[in-house]
């Protein structure tokens, strides 16, 4: 790659630089949004994602492409690394050895060993613990991660290739998430654009690239449909905008204000979100590269 008279090479410790500048540009204080209280509050919410019919058609689209990689099988040990409320831990567990699914917040902990109790699965071990502490002691055959803010750091992407012994899967942000419902209200609130701040999974797939290795991605556009009560709704929009500092109470007012203006008769709130999803998949064993001979690009390999 050039720009003007100067070849910048695609190395790894671009991509980490690159990170790290974009993370200064974008002026943000934000909270480190990984941390088990955060989420805690959002894991009473998840059941209203997980009967979304779009939302159910992207899980089995994304099991899917597993198999089709081999990345499960009776064979595969699996670690599922912020499983959230069990989200795609127990269809893993229907194919796999054995399933390891770990996060940091307590309450989505809670749902996945509830589930596990009322249908009896015993292949699946569940640990609630920070992925910034964890140390298992061991690998596995896959490790999987989906929609986790720890992708938004390269240095977790080394983590997990540490961990696993043969195939990396993780379904993350691809550069669009569009909520004018939110934007409005991030703007009444912080007096400018939404700009939105998570990595793109394309960096991941050239940080990995320019490491060696041969990953693979694909993209999905749903658009998220939702609808819930005024009060659901307000709460989970404040619970996004407090990623970047607490909110005052003046503030919280007006938003659920703004929010009840987009309310019907019944108190009901209808929204949309449109995203990019990016599903990346690597055998660490296929098409192998010394890192020194690894410069990469975005788009050599996708499909």
């Amino acid at each position: 790659m050039s720009s003007g008279n100067t070849t910048i090479e695609l190395t790894p410790q671009f991509w980490r630089e690159y990170v790290d500048s974009r993370s200064r540009s974008l002026g943000r204080q934000r909270k480190k949004i990984a941390t088990g209280s955060k989420w805690d509050k959002m894991a009473k919410r998840y059941h209203s994602f997980e009967e979304d019919e779009d939302f159910r058609a992207e899980q089995e689209w994304i099991i899917q492409k597993m198999q089709r990689r081999r990345m499960l099988g009776g064979d595969i040990e699996l670690l599922d690394v912020a499983c959230g409320p069990g989200t795609h831990c127990f269809s893993f567990a229907k194919s796999c050895r054995r399933v390891v699914a770990v996060d940091v917040s307590e309450k989505m902990i809670e749902q996945v060993v509830e589930k596990q109790r009322r249908s009896g699965v015993e292949n699946l071990n569940v640990i609630c613990q920070d992925f910034y502490s964890f140390e298992p002691g061991e690998t596995y055959d896959t490790v999987f991660v989906s929609m986790s803010p720890i992708l938004n750091e390269l240095e977790s992407v080394d983590r997990l290739l540490a961990l696993s012994r043969r195939n990396l899967a993780l379904v993350y942000w691809a550069g669009v998430r569009e909520n004018p419902l939110f934007e409005r209200c991030y703007r009444l609130v912080y007096g400018h654009e939404y700009q939105w701040d998570a990595l793109d999974i394309t960096v991941i797939f050239n940080y990995l690239v320019a490491l060696g290795y041969s990953p693979e991605i694909c993209y999905l556009h749903p658009v998220w449909k939702r609808q819930d009560t005024l009060d659901n709704t307000v709460e989970h929009i404040i619970w996004h905008l407090e990623f970047y500092r607490d909110l005052k109470p003046e503030e919280k007012e007006r938003v659920r204000r703004l929010v009840a203006g987009r309310a019907d008769p019944d108190g009901m709130v209808t929204y949309n979100t449109r995203v990019r999803k990016g599903a990346l998949f690597l055998d660490l064993f296929a098409g192998r590269r010394p890192e020194s001979q690894a410069t990469g690009q975005a788009g050599e390999k996708s499909n």
